[in-house]
């Protein structure tokens, strides 16, 4: 059968999706996938992918009308919408002539099942065996990342994120300088210390301590850098998501979003913002905050510096 899956943005969500993806390729299934820019890195290295299309969604319905008019997808047995906005599924079924299914659909709902790649693989209608996501790394990257490195142990922070190609979410950052006192932390237990990170953290995140690589390493290289690592902890972001795929021991920071809804139960070690409308969201556009917003400042210091003692325990 010949699928076309559409999973346009964005990068954290594409790794949650890739276990849905590689169970349609282990059924036997010739999968084409649409993507945005955002999560090309994702599906661009996933193994027995047929063909990769770059849409440029998320972008304005105009842009993105003249571009489906030069790319129109046909002749899928299947389109998978891993997602739940109608908007799309109507571009879907204008792009591709087939009907949709999608995490939108009344019988498929997105987010009745958790964590989200167990909703992915049930709206693709495959059975995981594993829901880790799936990101290989090359040793060029692992090579590229030692030159940084060196053969020391490290830790590695994420303090930044919370954007992708729809939104920006700055109630998922924890303060950067509390971040810096972990950081000091850290280097006191003989660790060095490095801040992960895209182009656009380099500077938000620069006094949170360490040696700042944010925007100075491709996706797969920040993948290298963190698997690596001996110990990972950040805010809920796309690093987050590629510590469970190495399989680092990872701490994750949250406020409006929901472990359980986004991680696998045991691949990470959570600390939750304790006000009571935290967790406002689970895994869709962030509706704002209508509240005080000090959800991830409600998470102080010491408790991450005493969560991070019992990982080192373990």
């Amino acid at each position: 059968m010949k699928i076309l899956v559409v999973k346009t943005h964005a990068f954290g969500d594409s790794l949650m999706a890739t276990p849905a993806v590689a169970g349609l390729i282990a059924g036997g299934h010739s999968v084409t996938v649409l993507t945005g820019p955002s999560s090309f890195p994702v599906w661009s290295r996933l193994p027995g992918v047929n063909s990769i299309v770059q849409s440029p969604a998320p972008c304005s319905a105009a842009k993105l009308f003249m571009w489906s008019m030069l790319h129109m997808q046909r002749g899928y047995d299947r389109v998978i919408h891993l997602g739940s906005s109608p908007a799309a599924c109507r571009w879907l079924r204008f792009l591709t002539g087939r009907k949709v299914t999608s995490g939108g659909d009344g019988s498929t709902g997105f987010g009745t099942v958790k964590p989200a790649a167990r909703d992915y693989c049930r709206i693709a209608g495959v059975q995981c065996s594993s829901l880790k996501p799936l990101f290989p790394i090359t040793e060029a990257e692992y090579t590229t990342a030692e030159k940084h490195t060196g053969s020391r142990p490290y830790i590695v922070l994420a303090p930044g994120g919370a954007r992708n190609a729809r939104e920006y979410v700055p109630w998922k950052r924890w303060p950067v300088e509390r971040w810096a006192e972990v950081s000091i932390y850290l280097q006191a237990k003989g660790y060095t210390v490095f801040l992960a990170g895209g182009t656009e953290d380099r500077v938000e995140i620069s006094s949170a301590g360490g040696i700042n690589l944010a925007g100075k390493l491709s996706w797969g290289e920040t993948a290298a850098l963190i698997a690596k690592a001996a110990l990972f902890a950040g805010n809920d972001s796309g690093p987050a998501h590629l510590a469970v795929s190495s399989g680092t021991p990872a701490l994750v920071l949250f406020g409006p979003t929901n472990p359980d809804s986004l991680y696998r139960r045991g691949s990470i070690v959570s600390l939750c913002g304790t006000v009571s409308c935290s967790p406002c969201y689970s895994n869709s556009v962030f509706p704002g905050c209508t509240g005080d917003g000090d959800c991830m400042t409600s998470i102080d210091t010491e408790r991450v510096i005493h969560t991070l003692e019992g990982m080192f325990e373990k």
